[in-house]
Order: C-alpha cells, then sequence, then structure tokens
C-alpha cells in the first residue's frame, strides 16, 4: 500500500491515512451520542451531526463513484426523514426515518469492512479500519433497537425505571457487542433479545476472527520489514 490508493482506473484516490482518519471520527461520534453533549441541540441536532460524520467516514473510506452516490443519497434521505418524524410527520404511519438510518448504517459498515478487506497488505491504518468497521456494526445495531423502540415503546427495561433514549440503546448495543453485560439495560421483548444474542455472537466472531487474523498479519509483516538481528 503506498502514500495514496489508486483506483483501478488508474486515477488518485484518498491517502493511506484514510482508515485512521475514519476511526478518529467515529470515536468522537461514539463519545458525542454516549457523552455530555447528547444533551446539547435536540434530536434533529444529533441526527444531522451523526450523518454528516457518517459520509465523511464513508467519502474517506471509498474512491467509488457509484458507492460515495448511494451513500449521500441514504445520508440525505435519512435526516430529511429523520427531521420530518420529529415534527409528527409519518406517511402511512411509518417511521421511515429510522429505517432509513438502518440502512444508511448498514451500508456504511459494509462498505468500511470491505476496504479493508481488500488491503493489499496489513498495516496499522487497516487495523484502524477494522476496528472502525467494528465501531460502526455496534451504531448500526444501536440504529436498529432504537427502530424497534420506536415501533414498540418498552422495548427495554432500565434500571432506573425511565424510558431508554438514543444514547441508552448505544450504550447497551456496545456493552452487548464487547459482551459485558452489566444488566443496567435489559431487553423486554423476543425480537430485542434475539438481535442482541445475534450481536454478541457477532462481537466475538470479529474479535477472535477478523481481528485476530489481521494482528497476526500485520505483525507477520513487521517481522519480514525488521533487519536481521535487530
Amino acid at each position: 500500500m503506498s502514500g495514496v490508493n489508486h483506483t483501478e482506473s488508474g486515477s488518485v484516490g484518498l491517502p493511506r491515512a484514510r482508515f485512521a482518519t475514519v476511526l478518529l471520527l467515529l470515536l468522537g461520534l461514539l463519545f458525542w451520542l454516549i457523552g455530555p453533549g447528547t444533551h446539547v441541540g435536540g434530536r434533529f441536532t444529533l441526527e444531522l451531526t451523526g450523518g454528516a460524520v457518517l459520509l465523511i467516514a464513508v467519502m474517506a473510506t471509498t474512491a467509488e463513484k457509484r458507492h460515495r452516490r448511494r451513500v449521500l443519497i441514504f445520508g440525505i434521505l435519512a435526516a430529511l426523514l429523520n427531521g420530518t418524524t420529529m415534527f409528527g410527520f409519518r406517511p402511512l404511519g411509518l417511521e421511515f426515518g429510522p429505517i432509513m438510518s438502518v440502512l444508511f448504517a448498514g451500508y456504511t459498515t459494509l462498505l468500511l469492512l470491505g476496504g479493508v478487506m481488500r488491503s493489499r497488505r496489513v498495516t496499522g491504518d487497516v487495523l484502524a479500519g477494522a476496528l472502525a468497521a467494528y465501531i460502526m456494526a455496534g451504531l448500526t445495531f444501536a440504529v436498529i433497537y432504537g427502530l424497534i423502540e420506536v415501533a414498540a415503546p418498552g422495548a427495554f427495561n432500565l434500571a432506573s425505571g425511565a424510558t431508554a433514549s438514543f444514547p441508552d440503546l448505544v450504550y447497551f448495543s456496545f456493552v452487548t457487542l464487547l459482551t459485558i453485560g452489566f444488566g443496567d439495560v435489559t431487553p423486554a421483548l423476543p425480537l430485542v433479545r434475539a438481535v442482541t444474542v445475534f450481536e454478541g455472537l457477532f462481537g466475538v466472531v470479529y474479535t477472535t476472527m477478523v481481528m485476530a487474523a489481521l494482528v497476526a498479519a500485520y505483525l507477520q509483516h513487521r517481522g519480514e520489514q525488521e533487519p536481521p538481528g535487530a
């Protein structure tokens, strides 16, 4: 992997550190979602902020115009539909905003993971991309939980007895993905329990197979580059 990424058509793509940039953006988004900034600006600002960061992440991950066009369409629709939902506009009584957010987050995760897997050799930046894909997966599951909570209020139980907010669901998603399970947020519906089990299995498989294989390849590559007797 050279200093720039060349597409199949020969055009110059994005710099090598694009995955590290994506990781930093996603970490910033994650902190915004579960940190003290969550309560500033309301839901609409939060949706726009999340959509903007995810758009930047995908733009930095792929140089293919067709992917960028699709993601741009998904992002605009997600922002607009979430905004209209906020003001009570629900065509056919459905929550199209959260549905589009699920498609948007899922497509972004696949693109990010695909960019990592297509890398010719494993570098530190590729490892950053793999971690970024892991974070995107957690956010995608959080959006799915949000969609379920919107469709069936009370799908989650909080130890405090309050109604689960989206930051609570982001927290629950990553606790599940990391297989920690504190128990302060628990699923109350069979559908949520099924999705939770699937997310836990995904987290175990990803860390024990994908990340382990990438780290092993990275260490092997580093060992081959070191001069003898170093």
